[in-house]
């Protein structure tokens, strides 16, 4: 199958084979899971970086698989000797560490997916602020952001708690890929009676769910960094995050929000700190492979 990048089709070998023609334009090459969404990635790291590092093209491949795949083909440097860094979503392999690869130039994000960072409270003022033409003020007043994620994360979070001990104890079930629609109702809350009726399937094919979900909780307090609510979030897709709070947010404004232009203002203007892990480990590869080079 061909994957489609700026009205150009791409076989899997073509994705992997562009940085023979575009790494000449890069410091660095950049390896990412998802495709169509290399606009997003630009502009995270060029806020990231602040010109520290000049990222011309980034390379998607189609997927974690995929992503790893080309890890293992490729060296540190490649032949110009410029750093190649693959970048893959943390999902639920940040719980079972033993599932990961010890790499210094693959990459975990510390959280689900590239989404999950996207709904920070003070980008999400600023850009309702700006799609409503409306004051900070109002925006509180009809959006209460952080009332909103605790409730995220007391709902959707034993939603992706269970979906976690389905990924790993029983991978061929549905689980996250289920989506969003299935589970959330107008105002973005979890419906119950979908996630009673999903729990009562898993019980039904694993049995003895309980005991699996506890240690999935207690993997969560230990492998993440943060308070509850942090740890939590951790767990939760972005795409579930985002579609919940745009749900609530439509409820609120009595208007249907553009979901497009409300992911695009939220990547250009999310709190990048919890990325800094990101940026600190890529920068000194950096640094290290231009010595590497310069003592050639």
């Amino acid at each position: 199958m061909n994957d489609n990048i700026d009205g150009l089709q791409f076989s899997p070998e073509g994705l992997a084979n562009r940085p023979l023609f575009l790494s000449a334009l890069n410091d660095i090459n950049l390896f990412v899971e998802d495709i169509g969404k290399e606009y997003a990635y630009e502009e995270i790291f060029e806020r990231l970086f602040e010109n520290q590092i000049s990222v011309f093209s980034i390379f998607p491949l189609g997927g974690k698989s995929a992503v790893i795949g080309e890890h293992s083909r490729r060296q540190m440097l490649d032949s110009d000797g410029k750093l190649n860094i693959f970048i893959v979503d943390g999902d639920f392999d940040n719980l079972w560490e033993d599932q990961k690869i010890n790499s210094p130039n693959l990459i975990y994000l510390t959280r689900y997916n590239i989404e999950s960072y996207y709904c920070s409270t003070n980008a999400v003022i600023r850009s309702l602020r700006s799609l409503f033409r409306c004051t900070r003020r109002a925006v509180e007043s009809k959006v209460n952001i952080d009332d909103w994620r605790k409730s995220l994360c007391n709902e959707l979070g034993k939603l992706f708690i269970l979906f976690a001990t389905v990924n790993h104890n029983r991978p061929t079930l549905k689980n996250v890929s289920l989506g969003p629609g299935k589970f959330l109702d107008e105002q973005g809350q979890l419906i119950a009676e979908e996630y009673d009726s999903y729990l009562q399937m898993v019980s039904a094919e694993i049995g003895g769910i309980t005991p699996l979900m506890d240690e999935v909780t207690d993997k969560i307090r230990t492998q993440f960094e943060g308070d509850e609510e942090s740890r939590i979030l951790s767990i939760i897709c972005g795409k579930y995050q985002f579609e919940s709070l745009s749900r609530k947010i439509s409820v609120s404004f009595s208007k249907n929000i553009n979901r497009e232009n409300f992911r695009n203002s939220l990547i250009s203007s999310f709190d990048l700190e919890p990325l800094l892990f990101l940026k600190n480990q890529i920068l000194k590869l950096y640094a290290d492979s231009i010595l590497q080079q310069n003592s050639a």
